[in-house]
């Protein structure tokens, strides 16, 4: 028989919820592990024998399988053999009242990630269960980094080149921030998944602008208050973009919020402090002192020693003040000035790690969608009105 439990208070999060399947010939042990279990948040469903498990069973749809060893029918190392034909990584633990070292080793050897003795308290189970569920995570996060992560990269730049395609300055913009927030990243001793998270982040947050209409993203001039409502919702429509997998969350988070403020007065949610990503908000600075750095069509780039003044003079209200001091080791260092001829651009940007510079220098003066003028102080009639480009009516960006 098969039983299906869900904690309500995880109903309605939006955010993936933990799937365990009990395996177990006794319905009291597994109406003890469904209840245990619910006290964890995670969804539970319960079979009382291995061939009904492998009826609902399918790769990917759990993850942690909970098992006796002793079942009629099929023992639990015969059906540990199948579950590892199905899916070589789901966790497996095995519970079981017939302990002894040879069933250990076999269960091991047939693929156990840890292992239960009968009678086990609720504190025991718990545990075992969090530490493995935990060593799995550990193993997908380092099997991302591996594989996953130079295909994200490469994905991430193809999307960026598409933008480039209808938004002429924005290929080199995306690259600039994805190496600025790594380089913050690592001054903050974030690990390496964080780390390629926020550069990955840097390089799609304006994504979104692949669903504006031309006559709004190629226009040259000032935007009219609809054409800025439908300009903000790059950041939104670009988060949905990024999060059609639950393991990009953290990047369509960082794609969602690069242009909430400190202070609360952002877009789209109105998030504030602490609240907005912190890779958002490491990505909203490095987007306003490349937006302010590059030439626009109707105004020259500024030079880094203006641009980064008017940064830290929004420290506090539209930036994380911690973040701009984090920023300010890197300027002169990382971030530099370049000669008074270069074209297109008033920074050079090191990239991390990568024996290289940003190509920073690249002309983008041709590009239609600039920002609409230098940095204006909030309240005052001539802040621009491109929404793209300026998180808030204060410092310009993209």
């Amino acid at each position: 028989m098969i039983g299906r439990s869900t904690d309500p208070r995880g109903a309605g999060t939006g955010s993936a919820r933990v799937h365990v399947l009990c395996v177990d010939d006794e319905p009291i042990v597994l109406r003890l592990m469904s209840r245990l279990l619910e006290r964890l948040g995670v969804d539970v469903t319960t079979a009382t024998g291995p061939l009904e498990a492998l009826g609902v069973f399918e790769p990917e749809r759990f993850d942690l399988i909970v098992t006796d060893i002793r079942m009629p029918g099929m023992d639990g190392h015969a059906f540990l053999a199948q579950i590892r034909a199905r899916d070589p990584e789901v966790p497996v633990v095995v519970a079981t009242g017939h302990a002894s070292l040879d069933n250990a080793i076999r269960a091991l050897r047939d693929g156990a990630s840890g292992m239960l003795m009968k009678p086990f308290t609720g504190e025991e189970f718990q545990a075992e269960v969090r530490a493995a569920l935990e060593r799995s995570r550990i193993r997908r996060a380092a099997l991302q980094y591996t594989y996953v992560t130079p295909i994200l990269d490469g994905v991430a730049l193809a999307l960026t080149a598409a933008i480039e395609a209808r938004d002429l300055e924005t290929g080199e913009h995306c690259q600039q921030l994805g190496y600025m927030g790594e380089r913050i990243a690592i001054l903050m001793g974030l690990p390496e998944l964080a780390r390629t998270t926020i550069r990955i982040g840097g390089y799609l947050h304006d994504v979104g602008k692949i669903a504006i209409a031309d006559r709004i993203l190629l226009k040259p001039g000032k935007l009219t208050d609809e054409e800025y409502a439908e300009m903000q919702r790059h950041a939104e429509i670009g988060g949905d973009i990024v999060s059609t997998h639950v393991s990009m969350a953290d990047i369509a988070a960082i794609v969602r919020h690069h242009h909430e403020r400190f202070d609360g007065a952002g877009y789209p949610d109105r998030l504030e402090r602490t609240a907005i990503p912190l890779g958002a908000r490491i990505i909203s600075v490095a987007d306003a002192l490349s937006a302010q750095t590059t030439d626009r069509p109707y105004r020259k780039a500024i030079p880094l020693d203006q641009a980064w003044a008017e940064i830290e003079r929004h420290s506090g209200s539209q930036f994380d003040p911690e973040i701009v001091d984090l920023f300010a080791t890197l300027i002169g260092t990382d971030i530099m000035p370049v000669a008074p001829d270069a074209v297109g651009t008033t920074i050079r940007i090191d990239a991390v790690g990568r024996g290289a510079t940003s190509a920073a220098g690249t002309p983008p003066a041709e590009s239609p969608t600039p920002d609409r003028g230098p940095a204006t102080p909030a309240g005052t009639p001539e802040a621009p009105r491109d929404a793209a480009r300026v998180p808030a009516p204060v410092v310009a960006s993209n």
